[in-house]
């Protein structure tokens, strides 16, 4: 994770957070985490996170996990072309074949090319189920309306 990020998580008021490796290893802890353990940040660092929360007075606490994938990770998740993605937010949203068709500047049969590489990209039988399967897997951003593809999907 970025640690301009982990900092700015870190400021808000009252958060105790550890930043930890793939394995669950704390690698760098917030000073108001030290301080709720009552430890020194060599204590924590090098530990489990689980042995923290299990063991060490955080039982019970409200615990936020949040993931920065590595680059790698990330460039394998621009599964779409900007095409699929105008025509997965058309789909998203119920606009027909033939608006679509329109709206993108293609015959409908383009639009249906389109359509079927989605279904088979995201292993979906049908577009109810496309479109489910997009927001279930974070493609289409949720909350949105129209709905909209999270850029990082996008070749």
């Amino acid at each position: 994770m970025d640690n301009e990020v982990f900092r700015t998580f870190t400021a808000a008021p009252g958060v105790c957070a550890a930043q930890v490796d793939a394995r669950g290893v704390v690698v760098t802890a917030s000073q108001r985490l030290y301080s709720r353990l009552g430890c020194h940040p060599d204590d924590l660092r090098g530990r489990n996170v689980l042995d923290l929360v299990q063991r060490d007075g955080l039982r019970g606490e409200t615990i936020v996990v949040m993931v920065a994938p590595d680059q790698k990770h990330t460039a394998s998740r621009k599964i779409l072309t900007k095409m699929d993605s105008r025509i997965l937010e058309g789909v998203a949203a119920g606009v027909s074949t033939a608006k679509l068709a329109l709206m993108v500047e293609l015959s409908r049969g383009g639009v249906e090319y389109h359509v079927t590489n989605l279904l088979r990209k995201l292993r979906a039988p049908n577009r109810t189920s496309l479109v489910s399967k997009a927001y279930a897997e974070g493609i289409l951003a949720a909350g949105t309306w129209p709905p909209k593809v999270v850029p990082d999907f996008v070749k």
